[in-house]
């Protein structure tokens, strides 16, 4: 049986998020008799490739982080008003089915043979389109032609539909699958730093779209303004950082403010957390939230794709709307002890395995 090649582009393989770790437990389980596979990120950064298997193919991105600012410049520009010709420069070889892993403004070019088969994977929710007339725009002329629009959580779904609706029949939904015995394996390592009781955990990038300001003010006001003197650790890197570390030093909160950096593994640290805290503007389904259920650990989220699913009616986790509900569910968890059953709570997770995800994508490919 002649193998099918697959190309999967998106922004970046190599930005340290969870889309980048999402598309590596794809490839690497993807059955490599069935599928030739290569990816293709249009920038690369500098938190390296996620691990993927011998037979998948990295190719040469369109920029680099290490390029001059004056050459990346040119190079978007390229990239924005011809993006037939960067795909030409970069799609060397034909494939059988063409998929974009991404959100907000499409990166690539699909190819424009009716032969290959299109599927465009949302991470996140997109409301903001109805707000953005050119976003929304530019997004319909890319969806027009895909034969699948794969959205990874009912919120997701709910959003695309609510933008596009005559889509509606193309849109399904496949949750994320991790891989739970692994994470478990992980978060038994030993960490070089000490982690405070009641500790509160954020992960991802340190920036405006995560909500890393509104984390910080919900820290600040707990201390300053209600006397609760928890700890907040940040895991993660990125463009906020340094303003962030700014803030804590002007507010005298570095001994409880601390910053942990990008981690490879940070089930290490996830463990020892009493709780984790997201007040992130958007989201596909949050990886994180559901590593953290996975270890016992119960969450605070704004409503962004996928909470509503993982709180099972806010038994494991609160849906908060700002940094005064922020405060309010925090002491309430640390002072009423509220109680969390974590077996259940690994129970209820389990329906997002890898084995239920890769059996619907396969039937989609196939």
């Amino acid at each position: 049986m002649k193998k099918k090649k697959i190309l999967f582009f998106l922004w970046s393989f190599s930005l340290g998020g969870g889309a980048e770790k999402i598309l590596s437990t794809i490839v690497n389980n993807l059955d490599s008799e069935k599928y030739d596979i290569d990816i293709l990120e249009i920038e690369h950064f500098d938190k390296g490739y996620e691990p993927v298997n011998d037979n998948i193919r990295i190719l040469k991105s369109w920029q680099d982080y290490r390029q001059s600012k004056l050459k990346r410049a040119i190079l978007w520009r390229i990239r924005k008003f011809f993006p037939n010709l960067v795909r030409k420069i970069m799609v060397k070889e034909k494939y059988d089915i063409e998929i974009s892993f991404t959100i907000i403004n499409p990166p690539f070019e699909f190819s424009k043979d009716e032969k290959v088969k299109k599927i465009a994977w949302i991470h996140g929710s997109i409301e903001d389109f109805m707000k953005d007339a050119q976003k929304k725009y530019n997004h319909k002329r890319y969806l027009e032609n895909v034969d699948k629009i794969i959205s990874v959580s009912e919120k997701t779904r709910e959003s695309i539909i609510s933008v596009y609706p005559e889509y509606k029949d193309k849109v399904m939904t496949i949750y994320n699958g991790y891989d739970f015995k692994s994470i478990l394996e992980k978060s038994n390592e030993s960490t070089d730093v000490n982690i405070e009781n009641n500790s509160i955990c954020v992960i991802g990038r340190i920036e405006k779209l995560k909500g890393s300001l509104e984390v910080y003010e919900t820290i600040k006001k707990l201390h300053k303004n209600l006397n609760r003197k928890y700890h907040l650790y940040f895991l993660g890197a990125g463009e906020l950082e340094s303003h962030l570390k700014e803030l804590v030093q002007k507010d005298n909160l570095e001994d409880y403010v601390h910053f942990l950096g990008y981690q490879k593994n940070p089930y290490k640290y996830i463990k020892k957390m009493g709780l984790m805290l997201s007040m992130s503007k958007q989201e596909g389904f949050s990886g994180a939230i559901v590593e953290g259920l996975a270890l016992g650990i119960p969450f605070i989220s704004t409503d962004v794709g996928g909470v509503k699913e993982l709180s099972n009616n806010g038994k494991f986790g609160k849906i908060i709307k700002g940094t005064d509900d922020s405060c309010k569910f925090i002491i309430d968890y640390f002072e009423n002890n509220v109680p969390i059953n974590k077996s259940e709570m690994q129970d209820y997770i389990s329906k997002f395995t890898i084995p239920v995800q890769i059996k619907k994508i396969n039937e989609i490919l196939e």
